[in-house]
């Protein structure tokens, strides 16, 4: 789960052939229960008074940003740079911690039925690379000694600008970005073609209905091309987006008689288990796939296309098996789950916690009313109101709490004078007990992860070899030590890993005396809006 605040984001809105129509950048402070790590200020340049003077929230950024979307005309496709692990996940929970619909790059134009679409242009040039290896110049090798795909590297060496002082401003990366999308697009047509029309769910199932044999490829170590021959299976039961895959080069008789737990030990690897044919898509994640008559580049003299087709028919043709592969899926998934940690009890780790469809148009209806809201008096009254309104609701789901504990830390984040002493209080406890958590695991940056992150930072900049942070100054690294200091001093009143000292005994002289009880640790706070005390 990411807990990361966006703090500046740029676009580009592009004509089909990459024409660059309209831009949009913005920039907002960090909220308060949001602590920027000290390696993202250093790379970016940015600063703590930097941050606290720009205008905007981060939920007027969000606001915005889905506002000029919503202008365009759907359906798009979103593109960026690793952009599919990366900023997706943190774009869709900044709009959910800021009530927004958080699927937008995946929604439907309500007019037409056409779904939006995101495609990752790095995964374009891992695709480029082992498809048509001579599209791209990727003569820089990364750690592994296969040629490195960073924005940078890429860039650089085809002939796209990419300056120091721009390379970690939002909207400089983007058109870095639109340059590579428009070198693949000249130089390698048939990965662009074929990159888009796997940027939607309709277009990954009209590729596997189409194609009974297709490849996947990428590079392993030292330059070796890692690649499979590959049929579409099943989608997974009970899911819209996961579809099982098979390789072909692996032969499917062992597997067609396995029984449903037989088939979810061998998707789990299990020890024991045949050597593991099935491959996982996300058909919503862009998968990297391609058409026989595209992948000479990848096949090899052993690879036999004809026994592939007999091979894909008869899986194809045993409903049974597949029925059993799609339920295996399920199971797979329930245990891998099981497996986890348990998530924790934050609004962020519940974005994903399904609702009926009634309780998702009530929940729908009351975040536009605090979005839509004339001021932030308002947008306090419908917090206070939160529990008696979902009432029902929060009986057989308790967890719908989260929406009322978001729209909590906005009204204190803009207008804490709405709240009352009691709400003020607890949200101040929730900060501090964030911010000051000791725990340097913790899924969110704390004071004490800051400090361990700029003791390694520390370290790196001592070694010779060391050119990530050749631009960083003692100065810098002391400016951030007083900050997050200063930030430590100011939640210190309210935290509850606060020390207290120890009490002397009554007579220290008397070993006989008892000692009190030990006290109990203090209990992680809540929001406060539970309480039901008058404004001052």
């Amino acid at each position: 789960m990411d807990y990361t605040q966006i703090l500046q984001i740029g676009l580009l809105f592009t004509d089909p052939d990459l024409n660059i129509l309209s831009s949009k950048k913005i920039d907002c402070r960090n909220s308060p229960w949001a602590l920027p790590s000290p390696g993202a200020l250093l790379t970016t340049g940015f600063t703590p008074d930097g941050l606290k003077n720009r205008k905007n929230t981060n939920f007027e950024l969000m606001q915005e940003l889905d506002d000029w979307l919503r202008m365009k005309h759907w359906p798009v496709i979103f593109l960026g740079y690793n952009s599919i692990p990366y900023d997706e996940p943190v774009l869709e929970q900044n709009f959910y911690q800021n009530l927004l619909p958080h699927d937008l790059t995946t929604a439907k134009n309500q007019v037409n039925g056409q779904s939006n679409g995101r495609a990752d242009v790095m995964r374009m040039v891992q695709m480029a690379a082992v498809y048509m290896p001579s599209a791209l110049k990727l003569d820089t090798l990364n750690y592994y000694g296969a040629p490195s795909v960073s924005l940078r590297n890429v860039a650089e060496q085809n002939g796209i600008a990419l300056s120091d002082d721009d390379a970690h401003d939002a909207l400089n990366d983007i058109r870095a970005t639109v340059g590579v999308a428009k070198l693949i697009r000249k130089s390698a047509p048939q990965v662009w073609e074929q990159a888009i029309k796997l940027a939607t769910v309709a277009g990954v199932e009209d590729f596997l209905s189409a194609h009974a044999v297709f490849t996947s490829a990428g590079f392993g170590r030292n330059k070796e091309i890692k690649s499979q021959v590959l049929t579409a299976l099943a989608p997974q039961k009970g899911s819209a987006t996961r579809h099982a895959l098979f390789n072909l080069r692996l032969d499917p008789a062992p597997y067609l008689q396995m029984s449903v737990t037989q088939l979810k030990e061998a998707l789990l690897g299990k020890t024991g288990a045949p050597p593991n044919p099935f491959v996982m898509i996300d058909k919503d994640k862009q998968p990297a796939l391609m058409p026989m008559d595209a992948s000479a580049s990848v096949l090899t003299e052993d690879d036999d296309e004809a026994l592939y087709k007999k091979r894909a028919k008869a899986l194809k043709a045993d409903t049974a098996f597949l029925d059993k592969v799609a339920k295996a899926m399920a199971l797979a998934e329930a245990e891998t789950r099981m497996a986890a940690p348990a998530a924790r009890n934050t609004p962020e780790e519940m974005a994903e916690k399904k609702m009926t469809a009634p309780v998702r148009a009530k929940i729908d209806a009351w975040a536009q009313e605090f979005r839509e809201a004339a001021d932030w008096g308002e947008r306090a009254e419908l917090v206070g109101g939160f529990r008696a309104r979902f009432k029902d609701e929060l009986a057989a789901d308790p967890s719908l709490d989260r929406f009322v504990k978001m729209a909590g830390r906005l009204v204190f984040e803009h207008a804490p004078q709405e709240l009352t002493v009691l709400q003020r209080k607890g949200m101040q406890k929730f900060i501090a007990g964030r911010l000051l958590n000791p725990d340097t695991n913790a899924p969110y940056m704390t004071v004490a992860k800051a400090r361990k992150e700029l003791q390694k930072i520390e370290w790196q900049r001592k070694q010779k070899d060391d050119v990530k942070w050749k631009d960083v100054t003692d100065a810098d690294i002391r400016r951030l030590k007083l900050y997050y200091t200063a930030i430590e001093k100011k939640y210190a009143p309210y935290s509850p890993y606060a020390k207290k000292p120890a009490r002397k005994p009554a007579n220290p002289a008397n070993d006989n005396v008892p000692p009190k009880a030990a006290q109990k640790p203090a209990k992680k706070p809540s929001n406060g809006f539970n309480r039901n005390a008058p404004k001052p």
